[in-house]
């Protein structure tokens, strides 16, 4: 089979100097072109999920294929070429959700504005783009779309974060009763910052400060520059906070920016019924609500959980392809 080009780049982003957490300003870049590339190609952006980046796409895993080999194998079987660009949008915190926050960085348009022009002016592209990604990757293939209507033409999200009020408060009380044992926040994240491995609980605790530093940012705020929404006294939730995070759940967002969204060419999401995150109920609400606004997209759930997602791109990138590549006239 011949094989496509991997292309390991570095961008340095004028617009993540001296974020606010002092993450590095310059990012490896991964872009893949399909074998024999010529002439203009469409373009998809791939998201990683939550403490995930582009680097993860390109890497080989246990009985798993790579992106890049995948696109091998989906192009040989046929799915029109396209350029994939996978970016690194990590924070010390394992990600931003790829949205702006004046406590993260200008994540999105980091990735809408420097990330794309970066690859435009190095590639043959048509400015055909897609977005497609998993979890938080699905939430920003959703999201960004609306908040720069006209940057991409599909969508495709598997597993997006959607329905907050089931998602994320089921683990809210194991990220607190973590925070408390370590002696509070402040002492959690003195610890946290102090090493580099990963404990079992510690994720579900960066789940709660990530969000909030994506969803309820409050500069002034220490020792996390965010308003939570549960009480770490308590562990009761914070009506008022969490108010905040709904405003961008995409079940809730979706009948104001429906108008971005049907705009569109196509959107794909799917979802697992065992998703252990909870997600299904999600997609499905969120499947609901592009019917109810008459929005057009295919639907899809499949018997897996949250993890090991890869194998649907072999359903999504040949879709995604042919919608890029369809001929607009």
């Amino acid at each position: 089979m011949t094989r496509g080009v991997v292309h390991t780049l570095q961008i340095d982003s004028a617009l993540l100097q001296g974020n606010p957490w002092g993450d590095p300003a310059t990012r490896d870049l991964y872009v893949y072109t399909p074998p024999g590339a010529r002439g203009p190609l469409p373009a998809v952006l791939a998201l990683a999920g939550f403490t995930g980046s582009g680097a993860g796409f390109v890497s080989r895993k246990w009985r798993q294929e790579s992106l890049p080999e995948r696109l091998d194998r989906l192009i040989a079987a046929g799915m029109p070429p396209v350029v994939v660009v996978m970016p690194d949008a990590l924070t010390a915190l394992g990600g931003a959700q790829y949205l702006d926050s004046p406590v993260n960085g200008p994540y999105a348009r980091y990735i809408v504005d420097e990330v794309r022009a970066f690859v435009a002016e190095r590639f043959a592209l048509t400015g055909r783009w897609g977005i497609t990604g998993k979890s938080s990757g699905a939430w920003a293939a959703l999201t960004l779309p609306t908040l720069f209507p006209g940057a991409f033409h599909a969508v495709a999200a598997h597993s997006p974060d959607a329905a907050f009020d089931v998602a994320y408060p089921p683990d809210f009380p194991g990220a607190v009763e973590t925070i408390r044992e370590a002696g509070g926040l402040e002492a959690w994240l003195t610890d946290f910052h102090s090493r580099l491995d990963l404990r079992g609980p510690d994720h579900a605790v960066l789940n709660l400060l990530a969000m909030a530093c994506a969803y309820s940012p409050e500069p002034d705020r220490a020792p996390l520059p965010a308003a939570l929404p549960v009480d770490l006294d308590t562990g009761a939730l914070v009506p008022e906070v969490f108010a905040r995070w709904l405003a961008w759940d995409p079940v809730h967002r979706l009948p104001a920016c429906a108008d971005a969204l049907r705009a569109l060419d196509g959107i794909w999401l799917d979802v697992g019924t065992r998703d252990e995150f909870r997600l299904q109920v999600g997609a499905r609400l969120v499947h609901r609500a592009l019917n109810a606004a008459s929005v057009p997209h295919d639907y899809a759930e499949h018997r897996g959980g949250h993890f090991r997602l890869n194998s649907r791109f072999d359903h999504s990138l040949p879709w995604l392809a042919r919608v890029l590549s369809a001929d607009q006239g």
